[in-house]
């Protein structure tokens, strides 16, 4: 800034002062890398040059009571797409038609990007509405694309997202790897001042060498690094495959489950993924 003043013998003087100016960070460059956006017409399936599905039962570890089927993975012709949990009706016996460590109660959705398509770094997000209920378990998440040859937990684990239908305002966020695994994975939870089924929230990561950042809609509330683990071995600097699914009941909500819901949605408007800062990678095959 120059300020001009007055001196004696009537000279005219600039004087020159130097501000310090504020630094100021650079925005982040995304670019966007891969989307989703799931306005195909209502009862498309996701596309198959991306995705596949998990199909049947057996509680998947968890003692979980649901059927994957394809059927209960489709757009709604409103621009989402749906995984719905219904219940399965019973035979004429009064019987449920499918074992799986005890009784199946319903059908359900679970879909993934395993062989087609897989990431490294950068940010992945969704929008989604999830599903209400005590039971109710939906999740967004990543497995590492080496788990055939090293299996889980040394593959990795990456929960983009996962609620508890019985703390249906907290967004549980989660890494798990070798000797931090189920119980003992690092977990960041973030509060909502509503419950996350009343509407639709942004869930994200943002991924970079060694160091994975959580988001609900835009704000960060989960870090972890090598220095978060350690002694253990962070297994993150890898690719990895996304997976949406619908569980219902299951021991991560504490073998609860609300059996007279009838149905449960878990709506997702769209998937998308960048590169942040030229940083980021997707890979087909």
């Amino acid at each position: 800034m120059k300020i001009r003043t007055l001196v004696s013998a009537g000279l005219l003087l600039s004087l020159t002062l130097s501000i310090a100016q504020p630094v100021v960070a650079a925005t982040p460059v995304k670019k966007l890398l891969w989307s989703q956006e799931f306005n195909e017409a209502a009862g498309t399936p996701p596309s198959a040059k991306y995705f596949k599905y998990d199909l049947g039962g057996g509680g998947w570890g968890n003692k979980e009571m649901q059927w994957y089927t394809e059927d209960a993975v489709q757009t709604n012709g409103e621009g989402q797409l749906v995984l719905t949990a219904s219940k399965i009706p019973t035979t004429e016996d009064g019987d449920l038609p499918y074992n799986c460590f005890g009784d199946c109660q319903y059908f359900s959705g679970r879909i993934n990007t395993q062989g087609k398509i897989r990431f490294k770094y950068g940010r992945l997000e969704a929008k989604i509405q999830m599903p209400a209920g005590s039971g109710v378990w939906p999740a967004f998440w990543l497995l590492g694309s080496n788990i055939v040859a090293k299996s889980w937990p040394t593959s990795g684990e990456i929960d983009v997202v996962e609620l508890r239908g019985r703390e249906p305002n907290r967004d549980i966020a989660t890494a798990h790897g070798p000797g931090y695994s189920g119980a003992n994975g690092k977990t960041g939870v973030k509060n909502a001042p509503e419950s996350l089924a009343a509407g639709y929230h942004t869930y994200a990561i943002e991924w970079a060498a060694n160091k994975i950042t959580w988001f609900l809609d835009g704000k960060a509330f989960h870090t972890v690094t090598p220095a978060t683990v350690k002694p253990n071995t962070y297994v993150f600097n890898q690719d990895f495959f996304l997976i949406l699914n619908v569980a219902m009941g299951g021991d991560f909500d504490g073998g609860l489950l609300d059996t007279s819901i009838e149905k449960a949605e878990m709506k997702v408007d769209y998937i998308r993924y960048y590169s942040i800062n030229g940083v980021g990678k997707v890979t087909t095959k």
